[in-house]
């Protein structure tokens, strides 16, 4: 019996979305920890939505060019593995919800 439980631990071990969800995790356990969240949201609802992109665009640059690479590209990291992991589940979700019996 313990050779099936070995071989369950190392089938999720190896299993793509584990590492994706244990990236994301630190990811954003590390952006939680540099940057505050509250002040970010803050600072998004002070820009008018038409301006958000250069916003977002300007901030990114002020931050490189400020010597903040390591948020930078822990916060590109956390975007790209939340994309991907969105990607994923709807490769995997979305055949299932279009053959789902639709009451009416």
């Amino acid at each position: 019996m313990r050779r099936v439980y070995y071989t369950y631990a190392v089938s999720i071990f190896t299993h793509s979305m584990f590492f994706q969800g244990a990236f994301l995790a630190i990811a954003a356990l590390l952006l939680a920890r540099w940057l505050h969240v509250a002040s970010i949201i803050g600072n998004f609802l002070a820009v008018p939505i038409g301006s958000t992109p250069a916003y977002v665009y300007n901030t990114f640059v002020t931050a490189i060019s400020s010597g903040e690479l390591l948020t930078v590209l822990t916060l590109v990291v956390a975007a790209g593995v939340a994309v991907s992991i969105g990607y994923k589940l709807t490769q995997l979700i979305g055949p299932w919800l279009v053959l789902a019996p639709h009451s009416s």
